[in-house]
């Protein structure tokens, strides 16, 4: 299977084509996103372990990530609707970022998360998968999204107040912050 877009018949149950995008980045290249698949779980861990300290200390607290199979199944084997993630890639296939939303089921409320690999960062990869996901939650029926992060990662608390988020809440050293979506009608 490609690392890019997914053929209509390899495509998971409800799989959102409609989220496979090409975005242009701040340098002027191309990314090519599209929604995570089962097949990417080998993928998704040998990104994981191949992830510098800093990267895995700021997107999980800890700086030693370890995820077993089972792990890595239930990361990559979505609904589509309450739980949904982003990958985006270079258009040779290599990695750049994953962004995704967890949601309760019946709370209208999501926790959003991004990881952007250190040579793609600041290039608007993270903005643009931010606005992919507030427009997949959005369509069904999240209403709020809010974003956990260390309160010491300027450049999270900046991404998220660009990208709308609201005044930060601090617990001990873990920031929140949270931003509402607009209605169907509105």
């Amino acid at each position: 299977m490609p690392l890019t877009m997914i053929p209509p018949a390899d495509a998971p149950a409800h799989y959102p084509f409609q989220f496979e995008r090409i975005v242009t980045l701040g340098d002027g290249s191309p990314a090519r996103v599209r929604p995570i698949v089962p097949e990417d779980a080998s993928l998704l861990g040998a990104e994981i372990e191949a992830a510098d300290e800093e990267t895995l200390y700021l997107r999980f607290f800890t700086p030693v990530v370890r995820f077993d199979e089972a792990r890595l199944r239930y990361l990559t084997e979505l609904d589509y609707d309450r739980r949904f993630a982003l990958a985006a890639f270079t258009l040779d296939g290599d990695g750049m970022a994953i962004a995704r939303y967890e949601g309760a089921a019946a709370a209208g409320e999501a926790e959003v998360a991004v990881t952007v690999k250190p040579e793609y960062r600041r290039l608007g990869i993270a903005t643009s998968l931010f606005g992919l996901l507030e427009e997949a939650a959005a369509a069904h029926g999240i209403r709020r999204l809010y974003a956990n992060y260390l309160a010491a990662n300027d450049a999270a608390e900046a991404l998220l107040a660009k990208c709308g988020y609201g005044d930060v809440e601090f617990d001990g050293s873990i920031a929140t912050v949270v931003k509402e979506l607009p209605g169907p009608s509105e």
